[in-house]
């Protein structure tokens, strides 16, 4: 998809399910290797979000990239993340089954040596999506934080003193902390309609 500055970032979500065991696959963070996420990423040009779901979930967890791409009709909702400086993000979230020895099969795919990757049960991804919450941002190098951190100005005057420098420090991390809160609170919004398309209620842990 062409970069327009004037429009919002649109990026497909995966939530890979096992139809035998009802678990979902995460992939960890480059940025953040302790932290899980599900597979994510930007629309490629002429790319519908159907496929775009198919090749992020090949290239960050090793699903077979030759899943069925989902219509647009299919996806499970979209999700607008705003943002007050810039355009924000626009999430396409798709639902692909594939069972688990399938994906077991393949040792190597293209972000492999990047990442780990696991199946868990609802409650577990539920956790794993809440442990982002606590963690303040400190890079961007991971596609999975669509645009970079908005930082306040750094250019500080020369008569500024060390009181002006720690808050200015303190509203960087305050907005790095919600950033990641929007994020976790978008994954867990998608995962929570995923349940209810299932007929269940995700129970809090």
């Amino acid at each position: 998809m062409t970069k327009d500055k004037t429009e919002p970032r649109h990026v497909a979500v995966s939530l890979v399910c096992s139809p035998l065991t009802g678990r979902l696959l995460m992939v960890t963070s480059r940025a953040h290797p302790d932290l899980w996420i599900f597979p994510k990423g930007g629309l490629e040009e002429g790319e519908s979000s159907g496929q775009a779901a198919v090749r992020e979930s090949w290239e960050e967890a090793g699903t077979p990239p030759s899943l069925p791409a989902p219509e647009d009709l299919q996806r499970l909702m979209m999700l607008a993340l705003p943002s007050k400086k810039k355009m924000g993000s626009v999430w396409h979230v798709h639902v692909l089954e594939v069972n688990e020895d399938v994906v077991e099969c393949i040792e190597q795919w293209p972000e492999s040596h990047e990442r780990k990757r696991a199946w868990f049960t609802p409650s577990e991804c539920l956790l794993n999506i809440q442990e982002w919450s606590k963690i303040p941002s400190t890079s961007t190098n991971d596609n999975h934080l669509d645009d970079p951190v908005e930082l306040v100005n750094d250019h500080a005057e020369e008569e500024d003193d060390g009181d002006e420098s720690q808050d200015r420090e303190q509203q960087k991390k305050g907005k790095q902390q919600q950033k990641m809160e929007k994020k976790a609170g978008a994954m867990e919004l998608a995962l929570r309609q995923f349940m209810e398309s299932k007929g269940k209620v995700l129970e809090d842990q």
